[in-house]
């Protein structure tokens, strides 16, 4: 048996008898050492594994078939280190990494605190949760072996992902994944004991650490999905950055749950299971775009083939869904009958929930209510066709005709969510430039404008400004809010405004102004003012939009050895008026090894607009001569789309770093005060 599947193995079995002494607990002597230096040596086991992993891709050992499968001597160092997630059981063996740092985290920072209910159960969930993910690994057999004779080359990463951004992709996004595991952990401990026994005496170092792992994971989920985006729309030339494919609609759940989480805070202040149980089933959707990943039952270009971990997988996601259920819901319901015991002492009021108030907590519920909406349509998109194609599957059927949904159904849910944080935006975000009555005006006014441009298109099929009608509804609001913003943040770092300044204010702004500059790029590039495919040859000058050109300027076919096996390069122009702004290449390649083609393509960006330029096939004319077909768009306000990503994720550093101060300061003073509250330090 190889060194890393022993580690693997010992990981499993060290994380079950460390989760076994934690549930018998006290009646053990020493049980909080014991268990401690348990969830050192389950880190150390799985640290083990993976730098094994990488001492084999390293020194290309193509006797292991998923070394084989992912390198090969001429790959460079860059390339075989993110061969350890390249592939299924990489990516499951670097997760369980991740998922029992987490844990050895949380032990200790909460180390002295082991006989605390919460704590101790919160260690059970989170080891067990650990042990899930290695089995799911162990299953997928990172260091198998080929039988026989061992290959003297590897096949290498499959070309699409032979990039830097394979690189800086998939980290992010599973390092949100783990560090969710905490939350996930302490809030779903917190469910099983009763509401006053939660708020009486909270542990501020357990407070804090949940607190700073959720927004991390946020920033890093973040990174992810915009990294990816990026990735897919200069790289890979799919014609965008977003296509709802389940994989990308399902990673973007998680992200959606936190973000609604940090608008309950204020509306649901006073019912912690609503309020966390976003946090709880952000996990469980963790577990859910995972399984999308590897069950290979709904159409994706990022999903794997079905392996016997698809069906660990699922039963992992099942007992988590079935787990944060009934948890939550027996949570929920015993709090509502302490408050109907309490009657008028109650801590939680529906209609109080429910009612408008003032206006700014009126259009936060608003907001919260639109990412409910698109949470509610990224799940049924998702899990519906799942649940459908797992039955054709379980049922013998084959699954050649599997059943999607479209993206006009996510776009629906998406422009709905989109009216209501935009609109939200201009009440979140005061500024005393403007009253609160000629602030209503002037959004009435501009949603106004937006129904005329609307119905105008609707009826007309004239893009104004977009050829969609459902967006021309939004655009004069999108519009609208960001003008609204960049004023807010302009006085705000000016002094112009009244009240303190400080660093969390300026995230918040920023932050704010970073959700409608990409919404309103999504809203505008997404609805394309100009799309075509077309022949060109070489000289060939072609109008594609107002005073905007493309020439091809040189065609290239670097080589030819059949229908699977090419090379081409076209050098294309972008002019403007008279002035050429912009000049690349685009190309196509057929890898006649992998059976599949590959584009690169060009953009031309300004702040404006992207041209986009994509080599989709070629035909040869005379000998020596060929006409190249060329995917062409216009694209408005991409920029404001990756923009908008920065400045969400900036703003959140300042806040971060409040986080991790206050962090630390409950850490150095937990040994001094372990179940005393601590003073907290100031967040503005």
């Amino acid at each position: 048996m190889d060194i890393g599947t022993i580690l693997l193995i010992v990981t499993i079995v060290v994380g079950i008898i460390d989760t076994i002494i934690m549930i018998v607990g006290p009646r053990l002597k020493d049980y909080e050492t014991i268990s401690y230096g348990l969830s050192l040596f389950g880190w150390l086991s799985s640290t083990g594994a993976v730098v094994w992993m990488a001492v084999l891709l390293f020194t290309d050992q193509f006797q292991y078939v998923y070394i084989w499968q992912v390198t090969s001597t001429d790959s460079n160092l860059w390339l075989k280190l993110s061969g350890i997630w390249a592939g299924q059981s990489g990516s499951l063996l670097f997760w369980t990494f991740l998922s029992f740092t987490m844990y050895f985290l949380y032990r200790f920072v909460m180390n002295g605190y082991e006989d605390d209910v919460i704590v101790s159960r919160a260690s059970i969930l989170m080891v067990f949760q650990a042990v899930l993910i290695a089995i799911n690994a162990l299953l997928a057999d990172p260091f198998r072996v080929f039988d026989g004779i061992p290959p003297n080359e590897g096949l290498g990463l499959n070309p699409l992902l032979r990039t830097f951004w394979n690189l800086v992709h998939p980290p992010p996004v599973f390092i949100g994944y783990a560090l969710l595991l905490v939350p996930f952990s302490i809030k779903l401990a917190g469910f099983t004991v009763r509401s006053e026994d939660r708020k009486s005496d909270p542990i501020p170092v357990m407070e804090r650490l949940s607190s700073s792992t959720t927004l991390l994971s946020w920033i890093f989920l973040s990174i992810g999905i915009v990294v990816g985006g990026y990735w897919a729309y200069i790289v890979l030339g799919w014609g965008g950055y977003w296509a709802w494919d389940p994989v990308e609609t399902t990673s973007l759940i998680p992200w959606l749950l936190l973000t609604a989480y940090y608008h309950a805070k204020p509306i649901l202040k006073n019912n912690d299971v609503l309020r966390d149980s976003l946090l709880v089933f952000g996990y469980v959707t963790v577990v859910f775009a995972t399984w999308v990943t590897r069950s290979g039952i709904l159409s994706s270009v990022h999903g794997f083939a079905t392996t016997i971990v698809s069906m660990s997988m699922l039963l992992t996601l099942l007992f988590n869904l079935i787990l944060a259920s009934l948890v939550t819901v027996v949570s929920g319901y015993r709090d509502l009958e302490d408050d109907e015991d309490e009657s008028e002492d109650s801590d939680f009021n529906w209609r109080e929930m429910l009612s408008i108030g003032d206006l700014r907590a009126f259009t936060l519920k608003i907001a919260f209510a639109g990412l409910l909406i698109v949470i509610a349509f990224s799940v049924i998109g998702v899990a519906l066709p799942a649940v459908i194609n797992l039955q054709m599957h379980l049922s013998g059927v084959g699954l050649d005709d599997m059943v999607a949904i479209g993206p006009p159904f996510f776009w629906l849910g998406f422009y709905v969510a989109s009216f209501c944080i935009i609109t939200s935006a201009f009440y979140c975000m005061g500024t005393s430039m403007i009253s609160i009555k000629k602030k209503n005006l002037f959004v009435l006014v501009l949603v106004v404008i937006g129904a005329a441009l609307g119905a105008f298109s609707f009826f007309t099929d004239i893009p104004a400004p977009t050829g969609y009608w459902l967006a021309n509804l939004l655009v004069p609001l999108g519009a609208g809010a960001v003008a609204y913003m960049i004023v807010v943040f302009a006085r705000l770092m000016i002094g112009k405004d009244t009240g303190t300044f400080t660093m969390r204010k300026v995230g918040r702004v920023m932050l704010h102004l970073g959700m409608v500059m990409l919404l309103l790029g999504v809203i505008m590039s997404e609805n394309v003012i100009y799309e075509s495919n077309q022949g060109y040859t070489e000289d060939d000058i072609v109008l594609i939009g107002n005073d905007i050109w493309v020439q091809v300027k040189d065609i290239n076919l670097l080589y030819w050895n059949g229908p699977d096996d090419f090379e081409m390069q076209v050098t294309v122009w972008v002019i403007e008026g008279t002035n050429v702004v912009g000049m690349g290449v685009t190309s196509i390649k057929a890898y006649l090894q992998w059976g599949m083609v590959a584009h690169t393509v060009y953009v031309q960006t300004t702040i404006m607009r992207d041209v986009f330029i994509a080599l989709t096939g070629f035909t040869q004319v005379v000998p020596g001569q060929y006409s190249v077909s060329l995917h062409v768009k216009i694209l408005p306000l991409v920029s404001f789309v990756w923009g908008g990503s920065f400045f969400m994720v900036a703003a959140m550093l300042p806040i971060m770093g409040v986080e991790l101060g206050q962090l630390r300061r409950t850490f150095r003073e937990k040994s001094k005060h372990l179940y005393d509250e601590v003073e907290p330090i100031a967040t503005e």
